[in-house]
Order: structure tokens, then sequence, then C-alpha cells
């Protein structure tokens, strides 16, 4: 009798101890689902060697002209947030996020060439650039002479308001529409009609976020620049109107 009390009290304690290691694996594995579910999307979608490339590295995303009204901000914010990680003092991300003027005011000035400062120490990725201001191809060569004549990430500028001959010299590809000079004689035009930036800007990100697609030559830029402008716009290269020369690097749609 006492044998048989034994072998019973054995067996339940033994079935009660491989519950209690069930319910903790159970535990355990919905916590790390539950923190993989919260991460955002492009951080949940990384392979090893993007993980291993972007490892303490981030996209630098800046909004100027045309795109730094608190609506368009606020929402690319948002999706920024969701899709990439925003980087912060209080967050981890893949992406940090600048608005001119707002974060280049030294006093009541703001002052694009805060730029360089910025940039001169960080880890990036690559830079973006909606609706460069004025004297930002500056902030950029200075860049590129600090790392002996050439940025060792990529930069895109999308509907620049700088010089142009000066972002084509500090960006691998200048994207720029055909009407904007009339579409965007002034600064107080928000945006351009009937197209979607968000989606450009994040196929842009995306693009640099991927060790596995390094900028291609000059003469496949074309196809590598449609791949993220996406199938509902055809670029072509810009053409200088007035020595009829086609650019390398600079690319227009209507």
């Amino acid at each position: 009798m006492k044998k048989f009390l034994s072998c019973t009290i054995f067996i339940l304690c033994a079935l009660l101890l491989t519950s209690c290691q069930k319910q903790k694996r159970v535990s355990v594995v919905s916590e790390e689902e539950q923190i993989e579910e919260q991460s955002p999307v492009s951080m949940r979608n990384l392979d090893d060697n993007a993980k291993q490339y972007l490892e303490g590295k981030h996209v630098f995303v800046l909004l100027g002209y045309g795109y730094n009204d608190e609506s368009f901000v606020e929402k690319t914010r948002a999706d920024l947030s969701e899709k990439f990680g925003l980087l912060t003092e209080e967050s981890e991300g893949l992406v940090k996020l600048a608005v001119f003027p707002n974060d280049f005011m030294r006093g009541s000035t703001a002052r694009i060439s805060m730029l360089y400062t910025m940039l001169e120490e960080e880890p990036l990725a690559g830079i973006v650039i909606l609706g460069a201001p004025e004297a930002t191809n500056l902030s950029l060569a200075r860049l590129q002479d600090k790392n002996n004549g050439s940025l060792p990430y990529p930069v895109f500028s999308l509907f620049p308001q700088d010089d142009m001959l000066g972002s084509e010299a500090t960006a691998d590809f200048v994207l720029d529409y055909a009407q904007k000079a009339e579409l965007l004689a002034s600064e107080e035009v928000e945006h351009l009609p009937d197209f979607d930036a968000d989606t450009l800007l994040e196929n842009s990100i995306q693009t640099m976020l991927n060790p596995r697609e390094p900028i291609p030559a000059p003469e496949d830029l074309q196809s590598f620049v449609q791949k993220i402008v996406g199938p509902d716009r055809t670029i072509s290269r810009y053409i200088d109107t007035e020595s009829g020369l086609q650019a390398q690097n600079h690319f227009i749609f209507n």
C-alpha cells in the first residue's frame, strides 16, 4: 500500500512539474511573440545580412520646403515610426527625422548649415531629403570632403529647391517634377499634385536598408530610380535646355 501511495505521489508530482514547465515555456514564447509584434514592420523583416549591416546605423530623413507643414510632418512621423521605428533619445529605430526650419533654428534664424554638424558624427545608412532648402548641397559637400571626397552611404534628393548643379554633385540621384518651376514657384505651395510622396520616401528608405542593392553605375541608374518611384510614374533623364546635355543622375517625370 505504501509503495502504491509513493508511486502515485511521484507520478502526480512529475505531471505537475511537467505542466508548470510547459506553462513557463508557453509564457516565454508568448512574451517574445508580443515583443516581435510590437516592433516596426521593417525591423521584423530584416534578414541576418541586413541586421549586421545596419547595426548601430540609421537613415536620416530631412523634410524641407513643400513637405514641412504640420499635417504632412505628423503623418510622416507616424508612418515612419510604424514601418521603420523612429530614433529619438527615448526610443530606438532605423530612421531619424528632422524638419526644416523647425530643427535648424539658431536664435530666430533657420540655418541649413547646421546639417553638417548634425550629421558629421552620425553612423548613417543613408540620407533622404524631400524639398532641400537652398544651400543644403554645401553641407553635403562638406560631409564629402570629410570623407575623402565621397560618402560611404547613399544620398537621395527628391524635389530640391536647392541649386541644381550642387544637388546633382552631392546626391546619388536627384528626382524632380517636370513642371515644378510653375507649380512650386513659391515656398507656400505645399505638395506636388496627385503624387504620393510618402510611398516614395518609404521606398527610398527601404532601398537604403538593403545592403544587397548598391547604387548602380550611371548607365543603369534610371531603372534603379524607376523602381523606387514605382509604376505609376515614368521617369526620364533631365536634359538641360541651354546646352542640350543629358544629366547622368537627375531624373524628372510629369
